[in-house]
């Protein structure tokens, strides 16, 4: 059991990486505060933080759409980073890592897509000091998502495989050594494209969740105790759900699903037997792809983000609810456009975010590292609230209302915020203060 759960936390994928267990650095509940900075990448489209090379620094996987490859970026000392690319068998769409052949060194998974329909997930295993060896490819259906995870509890983890195109799970058995033979294949609901591992039910087995675009729904298949899955039970996770997490919520010691779909979240809380409860949803900004758990702000509950194309965070009240959401921007005309992975970037102790962008006039990507340090005024968006709102929201990020100013205005309702500055996005010391024009109305 214990080996099960150490192949759980390393799984990574599209959309989500968890990241649980980095001490809580203070009680407070006040909204978290991001510093920006920037890698170079090529197109990445998912993106895995994990110590590579067993410095103790986090580095940064990223599966990059042009070409189709992915890059391992090493941080080095002054918090930079050297990249070295390594060609898989098509466009990565979901990449994980984790310890294949008992070397204690984080290997990587990809799962391909192609032209040609000749799909695979492609291996590459470490070779200790964060370079990859060459890749080996297995045939799979079409896959969407991949997960490392030792359903059998041998100590040597499986891979499951997410087929979007034949609506199945397929598992592929690990030799011992990093090498792969086929498993079996389980259904799941219309069209799974994200897969995920927890023990739902505490019998100290290691279980499946997916979650299916086309059903709306999330399957989740228990284990039966020697590594093969049950039929699936499957439960509303809203419109076209493209992404899941796994973490425990609201303090009960059971794993919880988080889903991003196109209207937002919806948040599954477990029953403790392996069933789950209906969904709760709350909105965020667009329709996000992806979404990781971790504890953002240091008071001890696990939040949500999720890029949407800003970034959003929901905030845990503490029993698994959120309060409504905030925004980050990833940077000036940049915005988020599918994945995001959580972990610590510099060694602090707290939790930071990854996100792949794009700049929004010339096309240009990057990865934005979105790190946590306590006390900067991350300007929100506060247009068309009224001033108190405006105040409040602001105000929970370490921001001030500064200067407010009145003017007609035909489109904007009477005490609502016609314009800010500076704009959303900005970053600004603790206290900096944010000028307001507020809507007089019509001018008659």
């Amino acid at each position: 059991m214990v080996g099960a759960r150490r192949w759980a936390v390393l799984l990574a994928c599209v959309g989500v990486a968890l990241a649980l267990g980095v001490v809580a650095f203070s009680a407070s509940a006040r909204a978290p505060s991001f510093a920006r900075s920037f890698l170079g990448t090529a197109d990445s489209v998912a993106v895995v933080i994990g110590d590579m090379n067993g410095d103790r620094r986090a580095d940064i996987v990223t599966a990059d759409y042009n070409p189709e490859s992915i890059s391992v970026n090493l941080k080095g000392g002054g918090g930079r980073f050297t990249s070295k690319g390594y060609p898989v068998g098509g466009l990565a769409r979901s990449l994980a890592i984790g310890d294949l052949n008992g070397d204690a060194k984080p290997d990587v998974v990809t799962a391909n897509d192609s032209v040609d329909t000749s799909y695979t997930v492609s291996v590459l295993l470490n070779r200790g000091d964060g370079r990859l060896a060459g890749r080996h490819d297995y045939r799979v259906g079409k896959p969407a998502g991949v997960a490392i995870v030792d359903l059998n509890g041998d100590g040597k983890p499986e891979l499951a495989i997410a087929n979007d195109a034949t609506n199945t799970v397929s598992v592929l058995r690990n030799r011992g050594d990093g090498s792969f033979l086929p498993g079996g294949a389980y259904a799941a609901g219309g069209r799974p494209v994200s897969v995920r591992s927890d023990d739902f039910n505490g019998d100290g087995r290691l279980d499946l969740a997916t979650a299916n675009a086309d059903a709306g729904t999330v399957s989740v298949l228990l284990n039966q105790g020697d590594g093969n899955l049950r039929a699936s039970h499957d439960y509303g996770a809203g419109r076209r759900p493209s992404s899941l997490a796994i973490g425990d919520l609201n303090g009960d010691r059971k794993p919880d699903l988080a889903i991003a779909n196109f209207k937002g979240v919806s948040v599954l809380l477990n029953r403790g037997d392996g069933s789950i409860q209906p969904k709760r949803d709350y909105r965020t900004g667009g329709h996000p792809f992806s979404i990781v758990i971790g504890d953002l702000n240091g008071d001890g509950s696990p939040d949500l983000a999720t890029p949407e194309p800003a970034l959003s965070v929901l905030l845990n009240r503490g029993d698994g609810s959120f309060r409504p959401k905030l925004d980050y921007l990833p940077g000036p005309e940049l915005y988020g456009w599918g994945s995001i992975a959580i972990g610590d970037l510099n060694g602090d102790r707290r939790l930071d975010l990854a996100v792949p962008i794009v700049n929004s006039r010339n096309g240009a990507s990057a990865l934005s590292l979105l790190i946590t340090t306590p006390g900067l005024c991350n300007v929100q968006n506060v247009l068309r609230m009224t001033l108190s709102a405006a105040n409040h929201t602001l105000s929970q990020i370490n921001c001030r209302v500064g200067k407010v100013s009145h003017a007609y205005s035909k489109s904007i309702k009477r005490g609502r915020v016609i314009s800010q500055k500076p704009g959303f996005g900005a970053v600004l010391r603790k206290g900096g203060k944010v000028d307001l024009v507020v809507s007089r109305g019509r001018q008659h």
